[in-house]
């Protein structure tokens, strides 16, 4: 601001001077021409609601990205600040999901994770949770690709008295919110093998078996077995605390089943 100030002085020295002089003729003329140039060019750089951009937004812009060339936390003031910069509530979200994948493409993990929480904070409607999710998966994916293959095996035994048609899973986290992080559902099942429940099965994207791992949470996993003449289910919880290389192994056994 002080460049621009120092600048707009100088170019109107010359206008001044023409002012001061006795024999001058069209110092009106000048005078309001100088007033509309001059006042519509510092207008220009210093108004956020300028039509090819402002001197305030260029300031903010060249901090936020000497901030993720730094992988420096930002501060919530700055980023709230520049992303009111959108006066419609949509275009200030996708502002703040540009820069956060700005500072993922630089890898700078700690500017990332300071924009995701400025949005999630920001952003807090319904509309908007979903693609968090998204973004925090991302986020996730990268900073932590040995948890990208994270997986729960489930190994199962027959039902008693069962011709199995079909068997559907259900992972959840108790006293969490009421959507499974993966569900999944066999038909023709082959039970000498284990199924493999992963991030792929969740209903929402980053709200899944790998985010699980991640916070080393206690999930609940219901097993549901389609019969040719009955039904059955199952459950157990895992704390994945404890879990070795991000995958854990379980059984539901013959005896374990009850009837529905």
């Amino acid at each position: 601001m002080l460049i621009i100030i120092a600048v707009l002085v100088i170019l109107l020295l010359p206008v001044i001077a023409y002012l001061l002089q006795p024999l001058s003729n069209q110092k009106s003329l000048v005078f309001l021409s100088t007033f509309f140039i001059f006042g519509g060019f510092f207008i220009h750089f210093t108004s956020p609601n300028s039509l090819i951009g402002s001197w305030v937004q260029v300031t903010e812009s060249e901090t936020i990205y000497r901030t993720i060339s730094d992988n420096k936390k930002f501060d919530d003031l700055l980023i709230n600040k520049y992303l009111n910069n959108k006066s419609l509530e949509d275009e200030s979200f996708m502002l703040g999901v540009e820069l956060f994948y700005k500072a993922l493409e630089f890898r700078s993990f700690n500017s990332a994770e300071s924009i995701l929480k400025a949005i999630s904070s920001k952003f807090t409607s319904e509309n908007f949770q979903v693609p968090i999710f998204s973004l925090l998966a991302d986020f996730r994916d990268l900073k932590y690709p040995n948890l990208a293959s994270s997986n729960l095996l489930v190994n199962i035994e027959n039902p008693p008295n069962c011709i199995l048609e079909s068997l559907s899973f259900f992972v959840s986290i108790p006293n969490g919110p009421m959507v499974n992080i993966a569900s999944r559902e066999v038909t023709s099942p082959n039970i000498d093998k284990p199924f493999k429940l992963d991030k792929s099965h969740s209903l929402v994207r980053g709200f899944d078996i790998t985010s699980a791992f991640l916070q080393q949470e206690i999930v609940k996993i219901e097993s549901q077995a389609r019969c040719n003449n009955s039904a059955f289910s199952a459950f157990k919880t895992l704390d994945l605390k404890y879990s070795k290389d991000n995958q854990e192994e379980l059984f539901f056994y013959t005896n374990e089943w009850l009837k529905n």
